[in-house]
């Protein structure tokens, strides 16, 4: 793919959000998949991470762990636009899921791709060059897994989630691309001691604050205990302080996992249960006091647990989580966010087979939205064993990308792909 091509996708969308997007009433929209985007020559969708959508530039990344990839797909046209594999090459899907890579992956000045790799390291990828310019250590022996960019303070904040006998986030400059602190979820200075890993993170712009998951604190390492939400911010030198650590308790959501950040000052937090025992995701408030240590609970969302990868489309005022774990099957969970009164369970899609002992990182754990024209992007692995990819155009046994719509949102797709002719 010549990067002239990838150039006019990333500036092409500017401006354009504000006119095509706009909230829609999803509580009456019935979801289903659209477009199937099958992979270029052959390869399979199977085992993969995270996702992202950067609307500004109008691309939508995955991080491929069986292709050892992260794809950049045309957010119009529903197209792959490029294949962009790292130098030295990511890890892949390694028999150990601590070690394999891309995991974690995001856009940093809607020019670079920054992912999440073992062991270790972040990959930086120019969009436009398509060559890896940085590899950053953060100086552990697993992988580098989620990560989340603070525009306003050029912080990302990545972490180190299978490290033992603790796991560590690391801050590190979007500027000079070193590593400025590392921050151990150990249990001392302040910190939860982490004994589940760590999960995802977000920066919230009305806070300026990351906000950042940690499954268990001081438990068995199964998600029996309560879990927490870190609250840092950054100071003028760059380093993050700590400022709360908000109790999230398991009787509610057992293992928080994703995160993304809603409407009206709400958190949606996805909630794993692995053990069955609480079959609910939460919404908590980012309005937190000096001294507060439990979480401000808005909402607890019945039958939504099992999620890994969680996101909230302002373009259609709707969270969309990615359920692999307690659903059966496994589901597209899909919440109306409300008006600050009217929070509830909209409808849940199914994306693959029920959860099984296999490998998680093979699972439909994976989702992004798109807010200009209302696309949820979800993986779904050749190994589902449903036919949501022929469906939609695509082949089971290759798996896809599916693009679910509702009918109000396939209307405004078409029209923009009118718009957005760059042929």
């Amino acid at each position: 793919m010549p990067a002239r091509r990838l150039a006019l996708v990333c500036g092409s969308l500017v401006g354009f959000a504000s006119l095509l997007s706009g909230p829609a009433d999803s509580a009456d929209e019935t979801y289903s998949a659209r477009t199937a985007i099958t992979l270029p020559g052959g390869q399979k969708v199977t085992s993969f991470d995270i996702s992202f959508v950067d609307p500004v530039i109008g691309l939508y990344l995955l991080a491929d762990r069986t292709n050892r990839t992260v794809h950049v797909i045309d957010t119009t046209s529903n197209t792959v636009l490029v294949d962009l594999p790292a130098t030295p090459a990511f890890a892949g899907a390694t028999p150990s899921n601590d070690n394999a890579g891309p995991d974690g992956v995001i856009t940093v000045n809607h020019h670079e791709v920054w992912a999440g790799d073992g062991p270790s390291q972040v990959k930086v990828i120019d969009l436009f060059s398509q060559k890896t310019t940085h590899v950053i250590s953060t100086g552990g022996a697993k992988r580098a897994d989620e990560l989340c960019v603070d525009p306003r303070d050029h912080l990302v904040l990545v972490a180190n989630d299978a490290e033992t006998p603790f796991p560590f986030v690391s801050v590190i400059s979007t500027v000079n691309y070193s590593v400025l602190q590392r921050i151990t979820m150990d249990g001392t200075g302040g910190t939860p001691a982490a004994t589940n890993g760590i999960e995802q993170c977000q920066w919230d712009r009305r806070t300026g604050k990351f906000y950042l998951n940690i499954p268990e604190v001081n438990g068995p390492g199964n998600d029996t205990k309560d879990g927490a939400v870190v609250v840092l911010s950054p100071k003028r030198d760059g380093t993050l302080r700590l400022d709360n650590v908000l109790d999230i308790p398991v009787s509610k959501c057992a293992g928080p996992q994703g995160m993304t950040i809603g409407p009206d000052h709400q958190i949606l937090l996805g909630c794993n249960d692995p053990n069955k025992t609480a079959p609910s995701t939460v919404i908590i408030s980012d309005r937190v006091k000096p001294g507060d240590t439990a979480a401000t609970i808005i909402a607890t969302i019945k039958n939504q647990d099992g999620s890994d990868q969680v996101w909230f489309n302002d373009g259609n005022n709707s969270y969309f989580l990615a359920r692999s774990g307690g659903a059966n099957p496994q589901r597209l969970g899909i919440i109306d966010a409300g008006d600050g009164e009217k929070i509830g369970s909209d409808q849940s899609v199914p994306t693959g087979l029920p959860n099984t002992t296999a490998s998680p990182h093979g699972a439909a754990h994976s989702v992004a939205a798109d807010p200009v024209f209302n696309q949820i992007y979800v993986p779904i692995p050749s190994t589902a064993g449903l036919t949501v990819c022929s469906q939609a155009g695509g082949t089971d046994a290759q798996g896809c990308i599916a693009v679910f719509t509702a009918a109000h949102d396939d209307q405004m797709a078409d029209r923009g792909g009118k718009f957005h002719d760059r042929d």
